[in-house]
């Protein structure tokens, strides 16, 4: 697929191609010292083994990109975003992180739970952004001719419990008590991602916070048949 989009845009003669990555481009681990990871730390190791197709298919459309672009003279560009969220998000099986978090908490409510059980630790450490967020940065490189490579995530690393905890207090479920099954895996400690050139380049970027974004987002689906019991 990668090769297929790249190759047909620059034969049709595409002037803009944005390819949207992944932070699962990122070696498994790396020294202390490299995190938040910088874009240059792509190569210095293999994905994680949990999604390591998916983190090469990935990668490889970055390394693509840079081929084109040099052969070529093509101005294409790929933005590497950490996890996101939103209301369009999957509410469903298979669901992303914080979209099966919300939905486990408004079951829990209208079910009259007061304890929900999560996957692993609550230890790892995540960044997570509203979808909204990576919008307005793909529009800001199309209207301000941005043609740089570069990771695009908000700078709240924060931890699974305290994403749960943040969710609680947003979709106004406090009084529901989380239980971790360590017995499920918890994944990547962390997989943070320097934003040091997001900002030199768009210094006006301001993400919404975790609190502000799960909350409307719960306010906006609440209200939807994605819930169905």
């Amino acid at each position: 697929m990668n090769t297929l989009l790249i190759n047909e845009a620059r034969k049709a003669g595409v002037e803009r191609f944005i390819a949207i990555l992944s932070t699962c481009i990122f070696p498994d681990s790396l020294p202390d010292d490299h995190y938040p990871m910088k874009e240059e730390y792509m190569h210095l190791g293999p994905p994680t083994p949990t999604n390591f197709s998916y983190g090469y298919a990935k990668r490889s459309m970055a390394v693509q990109i840079e081929a084109c672009n040099k052969q070529y003279g093509t101005k294409y560009q790929y933005l590497i975003p950490c996890n996101l969220y939103g209301e369009h998000d999957k509410y469903g099986d298979n669901s992303h992180f914080v979209a099966a978090l919300i939905k486990k908490i408004h079951n829990a409510k209208i079910s009259g739970h007061d304890k929900m059980t999560l996957f692993g630790t609550g230890t790892p450490l995540r960044q997570f952004m509203h979808s909204n967020d990576l919008a307005m940065i793909i529009k800001k490189c199309l209207d301000d001719n941005i043609y740089d490579n570069f990771n695009v995530a908000t700078e709240e690393n924060v931890s699974i419990d305290e994403i749960a905890r943040i969710a609680l207090k947003a979709c106004d479920a406090e009084h529901i008590d989380i239980e971790y099954d360590s017995t499920k895996p918890d994944g990547l400690y962390r997989k943070d991602v320097s934003i040091d050139r997001l900002k030199t380049l768009i210094p006006d970027f301001s993400a919404i916070s975790l609190y502000d974004g799960i909350k409307e987002t719960y306010s906006k689906i609440n209200k939807s048949l994605l819930f169905t019991n």
